[in-house]
C-alpha cells in the first residue's frame, strides 16, 4: 500500500517504491503482479520473504528479484537493508538510542503490548472479519466516540475516509442524528463506534436506533462493557486496564488502525489512486 504522509524523511525505499509505482504498467505481467503486492503491504514487507512475496503474488521467486532489478535495486538482500532501514526498531532510531527501562516501567510495557496483543489476536476472529465487512462494504460509515475517546473516533474518521468513500465522523448531541433522516441506502450503512468506562450514557440508545434503520454496528469497547453482545455486529474488545493513572487507550488505537488497514486491502476502491489525489490536494494546499 503506498506510503502516506510520514514523520519520516523520505528514505531510499521511499524512492524506490516511487519508482515502482511509476513504472508497474510497463512490466510483464508476472513482475506486475509482484509490484502490486510490496506497492499494497509495504508495511509488512519486512516480515516477507523473497519466497513468501513470491507466493503470495502467484509468481517463481525468481520473478521477484528480476523486478527489483528492473528498479536498481540488487534482488531481495538489498531490498531487506532498505527495509531494515526504513522500519527498524533497533538500534537508533531517528537519532535516539533505546535506553534500559527500570524495572516498574518494564512491567508496565509488557502490561501494554500484552494489551495490543489481546487485539491482534482478534484478527482472524468472525467478529473481526465482519467489523472489517462491514466497513468495507457499506455505501456509507459513520464513526462516532464519547468524551475522553472522541478525539480518537475523530481521528479514526479521518484515516478511514482516505480509504474509502462516505465516512463521517457523527455527533449525536451536535446534530441530533439529522445524518440519519434519510433511510439507509441500498448499499448499506455501518455505524463504527468507540465506547469505554464509564460509558457514554447516549451510546447504546445511538446503537439501537442505528439497528432500527437497518445499519449495521461495529463497536470498539474494553473488556468490561456490558451492553455490546446481543446488540452490536460485531464487537472487537481491546483491553484498558493496565495500571495507568487513566485507562489505557493503546489497545483502541491498535484496533482502529487495524481496521481502517483491513478495510483498505477489502474495499473496492484505488487505494493507491486516492491516496495520490490525497497528496496532491494537501500539496496544492501548501501545508507542508
Amino acid at each position: 500500500m503506498p506510503i502516506g504522509f510520514s514523520s519520516f524523511s523520505d528514505a531510499p525505499l521511499d524512492e524506490l517504491a516511487r519508482k515502482i509505482e511509476a513504472g508497474m504498467a510497463d512490466l510483464p505481467k508476472q513482475e506486475a503482479k509482484v509490484a502490486q503486492y510490496i506497492l499494497l503491504n509495504l508495511a509488512s514487507i519486512p516480515l516477507e520473504t523473497g519466497q513468501s512475496i513470491a507466493s503470495k503474488a502467484g509468481v517463481a521467486e525468481i520473478t521477484v528479484g528480476r523486478m527489483l532489478r528492473r528498479f536498481d535495486c540488487a534482488g531481495m538482500k538489498e531490498f531487506k537493508a532498505l527495509l531494515r532501514q526504513r522500519y527498524s526498531v533497533s538500534g537508533e532510531v531517528m537519532g535516539r538510542k533505546k535506553t534500559e527501562l527500570s524495572r516498574d516501567w518494564q512491567e508496565q510495557l509488557t502490561v501494554e503490548m500484552h494489551g495490543v496483543q489481546m487485539v491482534y489476536d482478534q484478527m482472524e476472529t468472525p467478529a473481526f472479519t465482519q467489523a472489517r465487512d462491514l466497513l468495507a462494504g457499506s455505501g456509507e460509515v459513520y464513526v462516532t466516540g464519547f468524551q475522553t475517546i472522541r478525539g480518537l473516533a475523530e481521528d479514526c474518521a479521518r484515516r478511514l475516509a482516505l480509504a474509502r468513500d462516505n465516512v463521517r465522523f457523527l455527533s449525536g448531541h451536535d446534530s441530533m442524528l439529522s445524518e440519519w433522516i434519510a433511510p439507509v441506502p441500498e448499499a448499506g450503512s455501518c455505524l463504527m463506534m468507540f465506547d469505554v468506562i464509564p460509558y457514554a450514557a447516549e451510546a447504546e440508545m445511538i446503537a439501537r436506533i442505528a439497528k432500527d434503520r437497518g445499519a449495521g454496528v461495529v463497536l470498539i469497547t474494553d473488556e468490561y462493557c456490558h451492553w455490546a453482545q446481543g446488540l452490536a455486529d460485531a464487537v472487537i474488545n481491546a483491553p484498558s486496564k493496565t495500571g495507568l493513572f487513566l485507562e489505557s487507550t493503546l489497545g483502541l488505537h491498535a484496533a482502529a488502525s487495524l481496521l481502517v488497514h483491513a478495510t483498505a486491502e477489502a474495499g473496492g476502491a484505488d487505494v493507491a489512486g486516492r491516496m495520490q489525489a490525497w497528496k496532491r490536494m494537501s500539496h496544492r494546499l501548501k501545508l507542508f
